[in-house]
C-alpha cells in the first residue's frame, strides 16, 4: 500500500471519530512536509490549525485575567462550595417535586366490590332509593315556595287584568 493511501484511510477514520493519538501524530508529521498534493492542502490546512496551536494568537492581558480567576477560585473555595450545594438543593426539590406531582393514580375506586350480581343490585337499589329519599326532602321547602309563586301570580293577573279593563 502505498503513503497516500495509508494517509487517506486515517484521513476517513479522522473524520469519523476512530483515530488514535499515534494515527494523528502521522498525519501531523505528514502534513508538515512541504511538497503536499493539491488534495491534501485542505487536510493540511486543518491539521495545522488544530494541532499548531503556536499560530493562534492569544489577547492582551488573557495570562493574567486566567490567573487571576483561578487563583480567586482557589483561593476562595467557599463560594464554589456553596454554588454545588445551591445547585444540588434544586436538583433534589425538582427531583422530589416530580415525584410529589406524578403520583400513581389511585385506580382502586373502580374495583367490583361485590362478586354476587344480586348482592350489587341489591345494594345499588339501596343506594338510589337512598337518593331519592334525600331529594324529596329537598323538595318539600319549595313546595311552599311555589304555593307562594302561585297566589303572587294570580294577584298580578287579577289586579293586571282589572286595570286594563
Amino acid at each position: 500500500m502505498t503513503d497516500e493511501k495509508i494517509i487517506e484511510q486515517l484521513l476517513a477514520a479522522f473524520y469519523n471519530g476512530n483515530t488514535t493519538p499515534e494515527e494523528e501524530n502521522v498525519l501531523l508529521t505528514f502534513f508538515k512536509n512541504k511538497d503536499l498534493k493539491e488534495k491534501f492542502q485542505l487536510d493540511s490546512q486543518l491539521f495545522t490549525l488544530l494541532y499548531d496551536s503556536s499560530r493562534i494568537p492569544l489577547p492582551d492581558g488573557f495570562s493574567k485575567r486566567l490567573e487571576k480567576a483561578i487563583d480567586e477560585h482557589i483561593a476562595n473555595p467557599r463560594k464554589t462550595y456553596i454554588r454545588f450545594m445551591s445547585a444540588a438543593a434544586v436538583i433534589l426539590l425538582c427531583i422530589g417535586l416530580f415525584f410529589f406531582l406524578h403520583k400513581q393514580p389511585d385506580t382502586h375506586f373502580m374495583a367490583d366490590t361485590y362478586s354476587n350480581p344480586e348482592e350489587a343490585a341489591v345494594a345499588v337499589e339501596q343506594a338510589l332509593m337512598l337518593v331519592s329519599t334525600k331529594l324529596n326532602q329537598g323538595l318539600v321547602p319549595l313546595e311552599k315556595v311555589q304555593e307562594c309563586v302561585n297566589m303572587t301570580n294570580r294577584l298580578l293577573i287579577e289586579n293586571f287584568y282589572y286595570t286594563t279593563n
